[in-house]
């Protein structure tokens, strides 16, 4: 998410207030993972953020998109035998 963040251009500004602790935590974070600290607090916030809203999208549709939807809902699962197959081999946990 970071080079998400670093490639755009940054046009708006945001200023926050906190405590000498909040900062010497973000501080030390930022540090940690090699990050300008404003590259950290804006890449964990858009993150909060998205996942905050995440569930709160509304989907709306017609009513004839809804029965297409409701009926493809009612199908039975298709079977997907590459996936089966993926499944089926040992991952790289389970070889030695």
């Amino acid at each position: 998410m970071y080079n998400e963040i670093a490639m755009g251009t940054k046009t708006e500004r945001l200023n926050l207030r906190l405590t000498r602790a909040q900062d010497t935590t973000l501080r030390r974070a930022a540090e940690a993972k090699g990050v300008p600290v404003s590259d950290y607090v804006l890449s964990h916030a858009v993150q909060a953020a998205e996942s905050e809203l995440a569930d709160r999208r509304v989907f709306v549709v017609d009513e004839a998109s809804w029965s297409l939807l409701q009926e493809a809902l009612d199908q039975p699962p298709r079977r997907a035998l590459e996936l089966r197959r993926l499944l089926s081999e040992p991952t790289v946990l389970d070889r030695e």
